[in-house]
């Protein structure tokens, strides 16, 4: 009988979620705040070059989206990301943990982030 690998479990509050390369983040007035994906494998080159597709994708954020992500840039982890919304934006952003981690699951199914383990970091 095969025997299932136990992988080591992680713990998510302290992993430091970072936008992929191809992912950058433009504000362009005080209220639109935009992710910016550049279209970069095969077939996406194929659709932008013989059907005139738009070489990048604009994925317009609220408030909350626009200010977790600016909190990445500061590479912080999860806890304090949702700490940092719920100063910030007190009662509005509750409830500020399960908000943000469904907002970077979505990053992370459409692989716009990568994650950094904090605690490897802090042992090395």
């Amino acid at each position: 009988m095969l025997r299932k690998s136990q992988s080591k479990k992680r713990n998510l509050l302290t992993m430091v979620p970072l936008l992929e390369k191809r992912v950058t983040m433009v504000q362009e007035s005080s209220e639109a705040t935009f992710l910016v994906i550049q279209r970069t494998n095969f077939v996406e080159r194929i659709t932008i070059r013989f059907f005139k597709q738009p070489s990048v994708r604009k994925i317009k954020l609220d408030k909350f989206g626009a200010y977790a992500i600016k909190q990445m840039e500061f590479q912080r982890n999860v806890n304090q990301i949702s700490e940092a919304m719920s100063e910030h934006f007190g009662e509005e952003a509750e409830p500020a943990l399960p908000r943000l981690m469904k907002f970077l699951e979505i990053l992370e199914v459409h692989d716009w982030i990568i994650w950094n383990d904090e605690e490897k970091n802090e042992k090395s």
